[in-house]
């Protein structure tokens, strides 16, 4: 039957036969099931603000830890990606279909941002313009310029700019600016003043005293006084630039970064090798793994040999996700397991959040990661409650599917039979079970 003949005789169809129709094409073919649902997420309208806003949340949950493991890896698979791209794009038509409240917005929005001030996922871009979309009034928009002015990329920066501008907030700052700067953007709108007018001096003063005056973050003021003595090729200025700045705490990766690059343009391999030590310490605990690959890259062969154990164990104090990341790399795996089958306690906190870390390792050990997995259904079914007893209930899908992968059926059957038995007593876990 061509497609023609097919459309003509659906069009004859009562709505009851469609859906049993519908019904039967999605209980027999996956594919089929995945689009229906994506359609209905899409185009289904929202029937009250409140059901929007817990989509949003939903969809926002699926997608935020796997940004979250691209910001810490610096990336990760097409295939994680397409999920992510998904979920935001299912986000941004959410909200041209309906009211959502801007408490709830802002508090997704806050958590979004997070991830776009990390800026190594190589998704910046597609969550900025969904924060964008998330904006209706101008308030709300200046809300999102002021972030992105303090934590944005530069690129960033220069869009938040350009939404003062829309929204008619940048001859405001400029009078405050003028009247009593406190701010680094507030010196920094001064001294480009005063650059305009030909007073370099003057220019070169107000940045100096907002060094030792501005309140909040400083990168605007270090960038300027960097480009300045770096262009003077003035290293003692530099120095004292760089002994100020890591006396606070705000901002000093910045300025370690931008000493990183002097150091390395000029060839000088010792400082160069220090401010990447120094990087190690007080660089964004998610671009750590960035910052190993570049001791790797930069260092002597014979240097990084000798000392990869003293970056590693730096690493692994600031940020264990970062370091197991790097430990599955060099395919240090064994560490890694005894970590994940070591644990007893699992919290949010952990290194291996949403199953990010024992999932690359299930197709390689297994056994390991089925039986991590069944002490933590176990840990969320005792703590008790629906949220606690849903989650365990995830964590059995997963057991599951590994040890269908496996053949492990008989043992499947055995210890899940075992599980409702123990939760026997438990009305939320065997409430949430009878869902499985």
């Amino acid at each position: 039957m061509d497609e023609k003949t097919l459309m003509q005789a659906i069009g004859k169809l009562e709505k009851e036969e469609l859906l049993k129709i519908i019904g039967l094409m999605a209980d027999v073919s996956g594919s089929a099931k995945r689009a229906l649902v994506n359609y209905c997420r899409v185009n289904v309208k929202v029937k009250d603000a409140q059901s929007l806003e817990q989509q949003l949340w939903q969809h926002w949950k699926k997608a935020q830890p796997t940004v979250e493991m691209f910001n810490t890896c610096g990336g990760g698979s097409k295939s994680d990606e397409d999920d992510i791209l998904e979920e935001l794009s299912i986000m941004k038509n959410l909200l041209g279909k309906g009211e959502s409240s801007w408490k709830v917005r802002k508090e997704i929005m806050d958590e979004l941002l997070e991830e776009v001030a990390s800026d190594n996922s190589g998704l910046t871009d597609v969550l900025v313009e969904l924060a964008v979309r998330m904006c209706k009034t101008r308030e709300e928009k200046i809300y999102l310029a002021d972030f992105l002015a303090d934590y944005g990329n530069p690129f960033y920066k220069n869009f938040a700019s350009e939404l003062y501008a829309e929204n008619s907030k940048e001859d405001k700052k400029t009078e405050t600016a003028e009247a009593r700067p406190v701010s680094s953007s507030d010196y920094m709108e001064l001294a480009n003043k005063y650059k305009k007018q030909g007073n370099q001096e003057l220019a070169l003063k107000t940045v100096m005293e907002g060094l030792e005056k501005a309140e909040g973050r400083l990168f605007e003021i270090y960038g300027y006084l960097f480009t300045h003595f770096a262009m003077k090729k003035d290293e003692g200025a530099l120095r004292d630039l760089y002994r100020k700045a890591s006396g606070k705490e705000q901002d000093k990766d910045f300025i370690t970064e931008l000493m990183y690059g002097y150091y390395k343009e000029q060839g000088n391999y010792g400082k160069k090798k220090k401010m990447l030590y120094d990087l190690l310490a007080c660089a964004d605990s998610k671009k750590l793994v960035k910052w190993y690959h570049t001791c790797q890259k930069e260092f002597t062969p014979g240097d990084f040999a000798s000392e990869e154990s003293n970056v590693l164990k730096t690493i692994q104090d600031r940020n264990p996700a970062a370091y197991y990341d790097i430990c599955i790399e060099k395919g240090n795996t064994a560490e890694v397991i005894k970590y994940l089958t070591g644990r007893r306690q699992f919290t949010d906190g952990n290194a291996d959040t949403g199953h990010r870390i024992s999932k690359q390792l299930a197709p390689i050990h297994p056994r390991e990661i089925v039986d991590a997995y069944w002490r933590e259904a176990y840990f969320y079914a005792e703590k008790g409650g629906p949220e606690n007893c849903s989650y365990a209930v995830s964590v059995l899908r997963e057991i599951n599917e590994i040890m269908e992968k496996n053949s492990w059926t008989d043992e499947w059957n055995e210890r899940y039979n075992d599980f409702i038995r123990d939760s026997i007593s438990n009305p939320a876990m065997i409430s949430e079970l009878a869902k499985f």
